[in-house]
């Protein structure tokens, strides 16, 4: 399945901008107000994460265009806002590392894992996605507990009830292949929730948690990340269902870590 955007690295941007004539693309920055004016890259345009969707019509929906924000976190959310709008026919291109990769510094990406086992049923491939939710809802979880009262807090809240409804949304999928299922609570609890939606490992990200502290910028970017590295596992599981009932599974999915990082989005206006 092609991806709404593609991904550039920094030195393959400064080549197209260097080789691609002036009117034939855009280049837009989705960090907040006073990091633009700290500093950005010569042309850019300015439109925060969280007000792409609404402020879409200020791009030309034609051009080619170049997304970028400080480390490359926000600008894969807002790829696939501005690649989606059935609106928009240019091609989209995410900068990987954002602008400190730009400016010279290196950026290490969070860890994958394949954590689908393609030998299993479907029901299998259903259940092991509610473990993802589950381990999504315990960093939630773990970051509520550990950052009380946090500028982060009521989006943390909303995103705990979030992955455990979309949890129950698998169950109901998962629920239709067995003869007598036991109920989504007793099933829900019983999940170790070991691995993070997009093949995350949850002791690997908490570590991550208490090493980057509580600023308010970090922890949502962190859980923009964990909904986009889902949104983007669960496409390419429809991709590989094409076709099939489980391709309009994991699709349903898709919408739905589209929304939890749209929450996450905008969720960047209260920390400033």
């Amino acid at each position: 399945m092609e991806k709404e955007y593609q991904d550039l690295t920094v030195d393959e941007v400064r080549g197209f901008m260097g080789n691609t004539r002036e009117e034939q693309y855009q280049l837009v920055d989705v960090r907040f107000l006073d990091e633009y004016e700290e500093d950005h890259i010569a042309g850019a345009i300015l439109i925060p994460v969280g007000e792409i969707e609404e402020r879409i019509s200020e791009l030309s929906s034609t051009k080619e265009t170049i997304v970028y924000c400080l480390s490359g976190k926000r600008s894969v959310a807002a790829s696939v806002f501005i690649g989606t709008h059935p609106e928009f026919e240019g091609k989209v291109y995410n900068m990987l590392g954002g602008y400190l990769e730009w400016d010279g510094h290196y950026i290490e990406d969070m860890p994958n894992l394949k954590v689908f086992d393609m030998e299993g049923s479907d029901a299998d491939l259903l259940y092991q996605a509610m473990n993802l939710e589950k381990g999504a809802h315990k960093f939630y979880e773990l970051v509520l507990e550990q950052f009380p009262n946090a500028p982060f807090t009521p989006v943390m809240e909303t995103l705990v009830k979030a992955e455990e409804a979309h949890a129950h949304m698998i169950y109901k999928f998962w629920e239709k292949s067995q003869d007598n299922p036991p109920s989504f609570e007793s099933v829900y609890a019983s999940l170790p929730g070991d691995i993070l939606e997009g093949g995350l490992d949850f002791d690997e990200l908490a570590e991550k948690l208490m090493q980057e502290g509580t600023e308010c910028q970090n922890v949502v970017e962190m859980a923009m990340a964990i909904e986009f590295s889902a949104y983007d596992l669960y496409r390419n599981m429809a991709h590989l269902y094409k076709d099939s009932v489980m391709e309009k599974h994991f699709l349903s999915l898709c919408q739905s870590e589209k929304q939890h990082m749209r929450i996450a989005a905008e969720a960047l206006n209260n920390c400033r």
